[in-house]
């Protein structure tokens, strides 16, 4: 790989994902939007372009940009809906410019799909995983159409700098610093907790190496989700208690099985690289950078 596009790449996995390609001395094409609040992000390097008809030849896409990917946003039946025609256009434009592979960053949350059919009533985030998993199935179809290698790449929860401040660790981080106790459902459900260098690798190596139509990059230990919330309060060592069973339970689970990384180790060498401790550790100093604002998270 010589030359690589990405889409988010402003955003918090785009932004790692951009490092890991310079560090590999990859050239880096983001397709942002001109007033885009957080461009100053980019390290230098970077060739920006704010429009699809104006993407260079290239070899890989990677596409990332989904508007209201976390808060109040995955509740948007519009934005969301638009979000996975974006995903189909930066495809057919991936193909117009020449790359030989498109790697779209999906979520294991896709397979909550029959959960939430089934469910009798409305989750905040019913329309940000319906969108994702009808655009993973789409591009995958389209791909095979106009003869583009994709390849799908599902995370759960990254973690880390520049982490969004309603995603549930940074909710969790920052309510453990403050001292305002944070609230939770049950946490029973299996959950995988990754850093975020750890899913720009992934992503790397998926472009690089990946050969099947899609791979789980994770952290290779998942744990059921209290484990995950009293191991960050050890790591934090903050005596702030966790309010676990406080919420109503959404009745959504997560089956280990999904957070299965042997293909994408396999097929790639993909080992990673962070420990959940300096996880937790940087994204302590990046919401306590950002002033520890805590929002509450749960569904809606």
């Amino acid at each position: 790989m010589n030359h690589a596009i990405v889409t988010g790449a402003t955003g918090f996995v785009g932004f790692h994902l951009t490092q890991e390609l310079l560090s590999r001395g990859v050239e880096v094409t983001a397709l942002c939007r001109a007033d885009s609040p957080n461009r100053s992000r980019l390290p230098s390097g970077v060739r920006t372009v704010s429009d699809l008809r104006s993407l260079p030849n290239a070899d890989v896409f990677f596409h990332l940009a989904w508007d209201g990917a976390s808060g109040h946003g995955r509740g948007d039946a519009v934005m969301q809906t638009a979000n996975a025609r974006f995903c189909l256009e930066a495809l057919q434009a991936a193909s117009g410019c020449g790359c030989a592979k498109f790697v779209a960053l999906g979520t294991v949350y896709e397979r909550l799909v029959p959960q939430i059919l089934a469910s009798e009533r409305f989750g905040g985030s019913d329309f940000y995983v319906l969108s994702k998993q009808y655009a993973s199935a789409m591009a995958d179809k389209l791909a095979q159409k106009i003869g583009i290698g994709f390849v799908c790449c599902a995370v759960c929860h990254p973690i880390g700098r520049y982490i969004k401040p309603e995603q549930l660790m940074a909710y969790t981080v920052s309510g453990l610093l403050s001292g305002n106790s944070p609230s939770f459902g049950p946490a029973a459900t299996f959950f995988d907790i990754v850093a975020v260098e750890d899913v720009a690798l992934g992503l790397y190596l998926a472009g690089e190496r990946g050969k099947r139509r899609g791979y789980y990059i994770g952290s290779g230990a998942p744990m059921r989700l209290r484990e995950y919330l009293e191991r960050t309060r050890e790591i934090l060592g903050t005596p702030t208690p966790l309010l676990i069973g406080e919420r109503e339970d959404d009745g959504l689970r997560f089956e280990p099985g999904w957070f299965d990384t042997s293909q994408i180790a396999e097929d790639t060498g993909y080992v990673p690289r962070a420990s959940f401790e300096s996880a937790v550790m940087n994204t302590a100093d990046w919401l306590n950078g950002e002033g520890r604002v805590v929002i509450d998270y749960g569904r809606e």
